[in-house]
Order: structure tokens, then sequence, then C-alpha cells
């Protein structure tokens, strides 16, 4: 499951949540999904897509630096 939502008002795109079925994980399904929902801020008219994650989470860390989101506050 991918969520995203249209936040275009404040000039971004936020990516709510990618998670996959513990029985599934590991097989490249997140960033498969997660690579499909980066073209979502084109369809808004925006360049930024944000996310967040739970800090324990290593992860989905991993995986969204290795996507190229920065941590930063916002």
């Amino acid at each position: 499951m991918a969520a995203s939502s249209d936040q275009r008002a404040s000039g971004f795109v936020f990516n709510e949540m990618t998670g996959v079925r513990a029985p599934y994980r590991g097989r490249g399904i997140s960033v498969a999904m997660k690579t499909y929902g980066i073209g979502f801020p084109g369809i808004c008219g925006v360049s930024t897509a944000r996310t967040v994650h739970h800090p324990l989470n290593v992860s989905a860390i991993a995986m969204n630096r290795s996507m190229g989101y920065a941590d930063a506050a916002w």
C-alpha cells in the first residue's frame, strides 16, 4: 500500500505511507511503489516530494535516503 497527498498549496506532495506485508518485505516492492509515486509531484505541478519515517525504522530510513530524500526539519 502506498499513499501520497496533494499539498500543492504548500508547494509539495506528501508521501503519506508505503507499507508491505511482512512476508513480502525485502523484495523491492516498497521501492517500486515509492518510485511510481515520485511522478505524482509532476502531475500536481510541483517539484518537491516529502515524506517522514519512524526514527527507529532503519529500512525505511535507508530506502528514503537511497531515493534522494534528505533529512530536514520542515
